[in-house]
């Protein structure tokens, strides 16, 4: 089954970030597009097919169909969602078996081109059973035609593997090269050494482990794709942030607990999608990233 780049749409607002970032996902990874809408309008909920409804229904799909059109998704796909809460309806589309992603945009407040996740994007990243991208604002006026640097946060965890997965596989679909990043924060206490005798200190030992993990990861990153390594000392947050404003697109992993295959916000995709200078793409706990796999 073909999986779909699903682009949740604000009719009212237009959503142009969200179609631009799917229009260069699709680009970049050759998959189908589906424009989707939620029309928060309660009679559309009721039984049977009064005139009144497909009316609504109709219009609402034109406005979707338009807006691929003028955004260049001319073949895209579109659905209108019956429902008076957005976040919910888009909750189900990301269960669905086709179902590859979901791309949202951020707030309209906030600094252009940084990412500010409004309601339905936060409620996407507490439970997403796909993984979820978010465009940062004013995105439309930024997007390149395809990706071609791709920034994957690594921290030895299995959800960091899934992301590198991940990121591998777009970046090997679209000939775009990898950055894997990685953030040691040293202990206050660290200096210490690790047992009575002069040795190494416990943040000297938790760094080596760390940066092994660290090249292993672009190791195995370059079996497939152009690859290169960030290895910096800081809050794993701040430097993810501050690679993000050389990147096309920052993948990351969940956080290491929650229920499997949602996507959970940790604290620094958290402080990412409140600030990254680049699309965020952030991967369900546990899962395999499948959107090429149709």
């Amino acid at each position: 089954m073909a999986k779909s780049i699903v682009i949740a749409v604000d009719t009212a607002e237009r959503t142009p970030d969200a179609i631009a970032l799917g229009r260069v996902l699709a680009a970049s990874t050759g998959a189908p597009t589906k424009l989707v809408t939620v029309l928060p309008h309660a009679p559309l909920i009721g039984k049977g097919e009064q005139p009144e409804l497909v009316r609504v229904r109709e219009e609402a799909g034109e406005t979707l169909s338009g807006l691929g059109r003028e955004m260049g998704l001319a073949d895209a796909t579109v659905e209108v969602v019956a429902g008076n809460f957005a976040a919910r309806e888009l909750q189900h589309v990301t269960e669905r078996a086709d179902t590859g992603m979901i791309v949202v945009g951020s707030t309209t407040r906030g600094p252009i081109g940084r990412l500010v996740i409004g309601g339905v994007g936060e409620r996407l990243l507490a439970g997403a059973a796909s993984p979820v991208a978010i465009a940062p604002r004013d995105y439309r006026d930024a997007a390149p035609p395809r990706l071609t640097r791709i920034g994957v946060g690594v921290d030895g965890s299995d959800e960091a593997q899934r992301a590198l997965e991940a990121a591998v596989a777009l970046a090997r679909e679209c000939g775009a090269a990898i950055r894997v990043i990685t953030a040691f924060q040293p202990l206050a206490f660290g200096g210490v050494t690790t047992t009575a005798l002069p040795s190494t200190s416990a943040n000297e030992a938790m760094r080596a482990q760390l940066g092994g993990r660290h090249e292993n990861a672009v190791a195995a990153a370059r079996k497939s794709v152009d690859a290169t390594g960030v290895f910096r000392d800081g809050p794993a947050d701040e430097v993810l942030l501050e690679a993000s404003a050389g990147l096309d697109l920052l993948v990351t992993g969940s956080r290491g607990y929650g229920p499997l295959g949602a996507v959970l916000m940790g604290s620094a995709t958290t402080a990412l999608a409140r600030g990254a200078a680049c699309p965020l793409l952030v991967t369900p706990r546990g899962t395999r990233f499948d959107l090429l796999d149709g």
